[in-house]
């Protein structure tokens, strides 16, 4: 074979070489363009939210005969199920001090109780819903700020320090603002969180018609928080 036959081929064989490299090269550089590109339209929401449950321990068979009994004493008697296990919440908490102060009152009186810390999860917003993130912050702070006027009215209601008056007024202010949010809320994305919000709503404009308890401003409360620990479920 003559040399200009073998130069040729290896003329070939280095143009093929260097055309594989670009091939290649194109191809890294259009996914790292495409995952840059769908990253910037990509958040993480982190709403970095912890709430203390007081609970009494139940089994499924005893559940409803324990919530009515913690209702009766004044609690939430919100039958919490997680993981499997079945509880009765009696009160919640945004302080883990408190509710260790609560439940050495209860164990005082012999009755038993456990604290169950719940926090919430980080989900992604994706796509064109990245634009939601602080829409979806600001509602689950409002929602927060709810549940802490519920818990402060229960309180004040307990110790006789706040009227029916000033609970019915503390009501009206949760039903202006869930509906507020709800109203806000326009985008798809927030179509079962603004369920939750309605139902929420519903309830306390069924507590403002009537004599208002402690015990069922506290069980309004667990449910916003619950709303807000599965915020994941609803967004993500």
């Amino acid at each position: 074979m003559s040399p200009y036959a073998n130069n040729a081929r290896r003329m070939n064989g280095t143009l093929t070489f260097f055309a594989v490299l670009g091939v290649f090269a194109f191809t890294v550089c259009l996914f790292v363009g495409l995952f840059s590109f769908y990253g910037r339209d990509r958040t993480t929401v982190a709403l970095s939210k912890t709430y203390y449950f007081l609970v009494r321990d139940c089994e499924d068979t005893t559940a409803s005969a324990v919530s009515g009994q913690v209702y009766l004493a004044g609690g939430a008697g919100y039958l919490l199920e997680e993981a499997g296990e079945s509880a009765v919440v009696l009160s919640c908490y945004f302080v883990k001090t408190d509710a260790e102060r609560v439940q050495g009152m209860m164990k005082e009186k012999d009755v038993e109780t456990r604290l169950v810390e719940m926090k919430t999860s980080d989900f992604s917003l994706k796509g064109e819903k990245a634009k939601f993130l602080q829409l979806v912050k600001g509602n689950a702070e409002t929602v927060e700020t709810c549940a802490k006027i519920l818990y402060e009215t229960a309180n004040g209601l307990e110790r006789a320090s706040v009227t029916q008056a000033t609970a019915r007024a503390a009501l009206g202010g949760v039903i202006s603002s869930l509906k507020g949010l709800r109203e806000g809320n326009e985008d798809e994305l927030f179509s079962l969180w603004n369920s939750r919000l309605k139902e929420g709503e519903r309830r306390a404009k069924e507590l403002s018609e009537g004599i208002i308890f402690s015990k069922d401003l506290r069980y309004l409360q667990v449910e916003l928080l619950l709303s807000i620990l599965k915020s994941d479920l609803y967004f993500g």
